[in-house]
């Protein structure tokens, strides 16, 4: 961990020379200090593996990555201090006597880190700390990044080996009794508590028997109102605005929307009796059937929730299962997933370690995937049995197994998920956007933005990220964190002196003020007393996850001065009415959320952010104007706004790094020079394209980079969209907004693979035109999109089409195929579509399809695809309904 702390400051070295004038006595220092630390980098990856069993090498380490924050700390200071001085009034003389001081004791400053690790340098001799060369570099990682790249994107594998016989039970007694349970999955953390209940909550029995279904993650940190708000937008059709309504208000809401229907909730990682009681009274028992899933490690939990309901114990996988489960993760790319003859013996040997618990054995078998040879088969035995010999806790030893195996680059972005909440589901497009902010992510070889998926895409497959929900073009879209790797990160994490958490319940943080003020990466969770006086100024990150500011007396003005070397704030849903002038001096700051967070106004200082990646004040709708500084900001690469903004001056032309723009104002749009933004990948815009839809069009036709296009329109309907054909680089289009009639085939951009309809109002069958599309592979038509009674799909139509989605089409009666239809349907979701009598018989003819999805369908149109209908979809493997 060590030395991927001093390859980062060896890239923030090598910037600083590249980018700041030193005086001639003080630029040598600079060059001396990378030489010294690119030569201590040598040792670092030998010390890194043999600290765990040396406390003088572990000593030593620590030494090394403390050199190396000190060394950044010194070169962010120093930038800030010279940047500070080009906007105080000084006349030259004053300023050009400051400059000359500051550079001066840079100059002093670096010596005495030269000193420094010349003492450590010096130590790794006495240590037995040997050189094992140069180290990996970021050229070899991306080289590596590239031949592990996936040609295909990944799919789903379902860890169910071992749990066939647990699933049916709990099926059984999920619909076959009659009275209100609380049915409890019980087992240790990592078992398959929650695979198990994942399997019972989708089977096609349950989801035929319950009027609705929801699902929640409970955890630790729960907040009451926020798990009522997520069980209501589930088994509600419509849901009303709730964030002002009281905790007893919402409790109401859901007994009421509950009541007199046979419902399934499932609370699972549930920890406490007293959070179950906090729910316990939204679910009404009147019903025969209702039935709430708990999954828990506490038994008591169980007995309480309902003394008269046996828990459901999982057990330990036998031997047979455990090399069935470790088979199906080490040899992915096999179709049988069968171990060579010349690895199976100590195979065996290494799932025995893992004493058949699920969680132990896949996140082994990821590791071993990316090994081939017996040598490093051998090697990973050899370092389980150290590792169980010292640590009486199998599971966590085995699982640090996972993290030590981890090539420097992925080990900060490993320990940088600690800093989310349990079970908290992160964005995998947000979290490329904070580890670029931070630094983790190179920035040359390839896009950033790609490159970040690679490392996440490796840690997915090395289990350590779990994959919580998949785009149409099974691209990652949410993941989160098993509690055990959640609580593996953060004590690698404390151990490094790399993050702190306020408000984390279980003492795993660093605690001491001395680690606390080391500590670069703070989040505050929502019942924090975050306080400024015991936090450093040298902070790199401060996220705040829902927080109480009634127990969190700190305010933006507070940031903005205490924090000025931080590079990721993210104050998303914290009400911050102000952000103030100060924030100008904050010039390492590369990423700042603001989404929901309340905010009336910005400063025009918000310009001087000159290396601002993301802005994001999304969903603000209290901001009705920002200043026309953006222009200033060349670094910005994704900028989020609301399109309630007022149209005005919003110069953005300069911006060549910015991929990311949603949504614009159009009066905004027009007020500018587009045609530089070479790199915008991604444009929303709205507002009315009526009175300037030919300049509009050939704005958007200049984009060259432009793959994903956004048009909300304000007026009753759009105008003639002909000209979507000049857009040849679009491949994603959603619309907004009334159309009369829909573009020509040959009118729509012609590469198009992705289309969104919504509220367009259409009277015609509108797949006569869609199902031309040549390349389209996903289509989604949305709330009011289509006011027929009938939708219509013709033999050898659209002949790519693998995802079709059906939204909350109030009139649609019926749907009619020929037997060739959508040769490649692979996906059909219907939601909503209350008129929808049944599916059509040529359904049966699409062998291609593997999963319906059906939410808020009738009950008699449920009811047919068990009965009468039941031959029409019997081939498809997944059917879910809720």
């Amino acid at each position: 961990m060590a030395e991927a702390a001093v390859i980062f400051v060896l890239e923030r070295v090598a910037d600083v020379v590249a980018e700041i004038q030193f005086p001639k006595d003080v630029r040598p220092e600079i060059q001396r200090l990378r030489d010294e630390l690119k030569r201590m980098q040598c040792f670092l990856k030998y010390a890194d593996a043999k600290q765990e069993s040396d406390l003088q090498v572990r000593n030593w380490v620590s030494d090394v990555r403390n050199l190396a924050y000190d060394a950044e700390d010194l070169i962010d200071t120093y930038i800030l201090k010279i940047e500070s001085f080009k906007y105080k009034k000084r006349n030259f003389l004053n300023r050009y006597a400051s400059t000359l001081k500051a550079r001066t004791k840079i100059g002093k400053d670096l010596a005495a880190i030269r000193t420094r690790i010349s003492d450590i340098s010096i130590s790794h001799e006495a240590y037995g700390i040997r050189s094992i060369g140069d180290g990996t570099s970021h050229a070899f990682a991306n080289e590596r990044l590239l031949k592990l790249r996936r040609s295909t994107p990944r799919g789903q594998d379902k860890d169910i080996v071992g749990l066939e016989e647990d699933i049916a039970t709990l099926v059984a007694r999920l619909v076959l009794e009659d009275q209100w349970r609380a049915i409890s999955i019980v087992g240790m953390g990592g078992i398959g508590k929650t695979t198990c209940a994942k399997e019972v909550y989708n089977h096609g029995d349950v989801q035929t028997f319950f009027d609705c279904r929801a699902w929640v993650y409970v955890s630790q940190q729960f907040r009451t109102r926020d798990i009522l708000q997520s069980i209501i937008k589930q088994v509600a059709t419509r849901t009303r605005d709730m964030t002002k309504l009281l905790e007893e208000e919402l409790e109401e809401m859901l007994y009421k929307l509950l009541q007199g229907r046979r419902y399934l909730v499932v609370l699972d990682d549930i920890w406490s009796t007293t959070d179950f009681d906090s729910l316990a009274k939204a679910f009404p028992s009147d019903c025969s059937g209702n039935k709430l899933l708990l999954t828990t490690r506490n038994n008591n939990v169980a007995l309480h929730a309902d003394a008269q309901s046996l828990p459901h114990e999982l057990r330990f996988r036998n031997q047979e299962d455990s090399w069935k489960l470790l088979c199906r993760k080490a040899f992915t790319e096999s179709i049988d997933r069968v171990c060579p003859q010349q690895l199976e013996e100590i195979g065996q040997e290494i799932v025995a370690k893992c004493s058949g618990l699920p969680l132990a054995i896949i996140v082994v078998g990821g590791m071993l995937s990316r090994k081939r040879r017996l040598s490093e088969w051998q090697r990973v035995l050899n370092t389980i049995r150290l590792l169980l010999a010292r640590d009486p806790n199998g599971v966590s030893a085995i699982l640090a197994l996972s993290y030590y195996d981890l090539p420097y680059y992925l080990k900060f972005c490993f320990l940088y998920l600690g800093l989310f909440p349990e079970d908290y589901l992160f964005s995998a497009r947000k979290l490329f956007r904070l580890w670029i902010a931070e630094g983790l992510i190179p920035q040359h070889g390839g896009k950033m933005e790609d490159v970040a998926e690679e490392y996440l895409n490796e840690l997915i497959d090395r289990n350590m990220v779990q994959v919580a929900r998949w785009s149409a073009n099974e691209r990652v879209k949410h993941c989160q964190l098993h509690d055990l790797m959640r609580d593996l990160s953060i004590s690698k994490a404390k151990a490094e002196e790399f993050l702190y958490i306020h408000g984390h319940l279980v003492t795993v943080a660093p605690a001491s003020y001395h680690a606390l003020s080391r500590a670069r990466h703070h989040a505050i969770y929502s019942n924090s007393s975050f306080s400024l006086e015991k936090s450093s100024p040298n902070l790199r990150s401060l996220l705040f996850f829902k927080v109480d500011q009634i127990k969190c007396e700190i305010s933006s003005y507070d940031i903005c001065t205490c924090f000025k070397l931080l590079r990721v704030l993210e104050l998303e849903e914290l009400n911050v009415s102000s952000i103030p002038r100060e924030i100008g001096e904050m010039i390492h700051l590369r990423y700042l959320g603001l989404k929901r967070s309340s905010t009336t106004e910005l400063p025009e200082e918000i310009g001087c952010l000159s290396n601002l990646q993301t802005l994001d004040i999304a969903e603000n709708f209290s901001l009705l104007k920002i200043p026309d500084v953006l222009w200033k900001m060349k670094s910005l690469r994704h900028f989020y706004m609301h399109a309630r903004l007022l149209a005005g001056k919003l110069r953005i032309d300069t911006l060549q790094n910015l991929q990311t723009l949603s949504d614009m104002h159009i009066g905004s749009w027009n007020e500018t020079s587009p045609a530089n933004l070479i790199s915008l990948r991604k444009l929303g815009l709205k507002g009315s394209f009526t009175a300037n839809r030919v300049r509009i069009f050939d704005s958007l036709a200049k984009l060259v980079s432009l793959h994903s296009l956004s048009l909300k329109s304000a007026d009753i309907v759009f105008p003639s969209l002909s000209q979507l054909s000049s857009l040849r680089y679009v491949i994603k289009l959603h619309l907004s907004g009334g159309i009369i009639n829909l573009p020509e085939p040959h009118e729509f951009p012609p590469n198009l693979n992705q289309l969104t309809l919504y509220h367009s109002r259409l009277d015609k069958n509108p797949m006569e035109i869609l199902e031309k599309l040549p390349y389209l592979f996903v289509l989604r038509l949305k709330s009011c999109s289509f006011l027929g009674k009938k939708l219509k799909f013709s033999a050898n139509g659209f002949p790519q089409l693998e995802f079709l989605e059906l939204e909350f089409l109030e009139f649609l009666e019926a749907l009619e195929g020929e037997e060739r239809a959508m040769p490649k349907i692979r996906s059909l979701q219907i939601v909503g579509c209350g008129r929808l009598r049944m599916l059509p018989e040529e359904i049966k003819y699409a062998t291609t399809l593997r999963e319906l999805v059906f939410k808020e369908m009738p009950r008699n149109f449920l009811d047919r695809l068990q009965g009468e209908d039941s031959h029409k979809v019997q081939h498809v493997p997944s059917i879910v309904k809720s």
